[in-house]
């Protein structure tokens, strides 16, 4: 009976979990970026975009969050002074178009809500990544419900996604989430359903969603092609090359400033006017302190109990499918740290939701040796047979 309504109960905790981060978003800066982006594809120009922007955040962010990302603090920082320039100037504004543009199919995904299904600007840009939240909380327990049983999967599911890193996904009004999804997906088709050509194509549109997904991309065709030999190699090249093109072309076509700027903005500071800084300072002295500042988050954050879920699940001998997902999550993880020491969780959902499905997973272990008949194991079979010959 209990597993009848298991499904069923699931997706109700998950749909309360997933309104109430649509309730209660993480408002950001960056969240009016890609608001601006979508309205610069429709056309407008900077006054324009700068105007429709500002007139949906003002009406619609709370009080208490709005004075901070309008500059209002207490205490005068270069990140308030950019705040406070950014909603007076239009033109300074624009400038940081660029550095979000390089995330097409997000910008994409909220014109289409915003100016063909009238879905306000700010209400877009939070609904993505609720949606995103709640389907990949879908795919867990589709992966998971393949090997434990329906009421353990829903059980096991549902902790899982109102954890707080996993849940934080869907609060952040970022494409962030939509990427993780995008990821979870692709490696689901690949690695358990064996449909390489949706799991290869969603893969590689993932780069458009964030193009540090080309780091995954590369792992799974090389994992695919020497590990598993699944695929040739010369094909896994190709797709490879495909990949690792789609980022130039991606950062071309969006503007973007470029690496150093990248790096400037997470760990240096917050630029003024970025479309006029010429090579911003960073340097391997910068990367290393911020490397050593990421590592103290990663000790000092939920990493570390993921992490050991993860080695758990794959202590347990997992099917092939778990162990790769397990393998190839923890080493995009592990590549993406090192590339970009920032430690935010929201960087990380994949790493998260995929320790967490490795290590439910492997409770079929248990039920199996729970359930296998006494007869079948190597001890008493030995057994048997010496007791009949004698």
């Amino acid at each position: 009976m209990l597993a009848k309504f298991s499904t069923p109960g699931f997706l109700l905790v998950l749909t309360l979990a997933a309104f109430r981060a649509y309730q209660y978003p993480d408002y950001c800066s960056d969240e009016f970026q890609y608001m601006a982006n979508a309205v610069a594809m429709h056309g407008a120009h900077a006054p324009e975009i700068h105007e429709t922007v500002y007139r949906e955040v003002l009406a619609q962010v709370p009080e208490n969050i709005l004075n901070h990302l309008l500059g209002k603090d207490p205490v005068e920082s270069p990140q308030s002074r950019s705040y406070i320039e950014r909603a007076s100037n239009p033109y300074s504004f624009a400038q940081f178009l660029p550095c979000f543009a390089v995330r097409p199919i997000f910008n994409e995904f909220v014109y289409v809500l915003h100016y063909w299904f009238g879905v306000g600007l700010l209400r877009a840009t939070v609904l993505i990544p609720v949606l995103s939240y709640w389907f990949m909380g879908c795919i867990a327990l589709l992966w998971i419900s393949a090997y434990v049983p329906a009421i353990w999967a829903a059980v096991c599911c549902a902790l899982l996604m109102l954890t707080p890193p996993v849940w934080d996904l869907a609060r952040w009004p970022t494409p962030d989430a939509l990427s993780s999804l995008a990821l979870l997906l692709a490696l689901y088709f690949i690695l358990e359903k064996k449909w390489l050509t949706p799991g290869l194509t969603i893969l590689l549109a993932s780069v458009y969603v964030r193009t540090d997904n080309v780091l995954m991309a590369v792992l799974v065709l090389a994992y695919l092609s020497i590990v598993t030999k699944t695929i040739d190699k010369t094909k896994a090249a190709v797709l490879a090359a495909v990949a690792i093109g789609s980022v130039p072309l991606i950062n071309h076509f969006g503007g973007d400033y470029g690496p150093r700027m990248l790096y400037y903005r997470a760990f240096l500071g917050v630029p003024m006017a970025p479309g006029v800084m010429v090579a911003p300072p960073f340097g391997w002295r910068d990367y290393m302190v911020a490397l050593h500042a990421g590592i103290v988050g990663v000790v000092h954050e939920e990493y570390i109990p993921f992490a050991l879920m993860g080695v758990v699940g794959f202590l347990r001998r997992p099917t092939p499918a778990i162990a790769g997902l397990t393998m190839l999550a923890a080493a995009y993880a592990a590549g993406h740290f090192l590339l970009y020491p920032l430690p935010e969780d929201r960087f990380f959902g994949l790493f998260f939701v995929a320790m967490g499905i490795s290590m439910a997973s492997t409770l079929v272990a248990v039920r199996a040796r729970s359930l296998q008949p006494v007869a079948s194991l190597p001890v008493a079979s030995s057994i048997s047979r010496t007791g009949l010959s004698a």
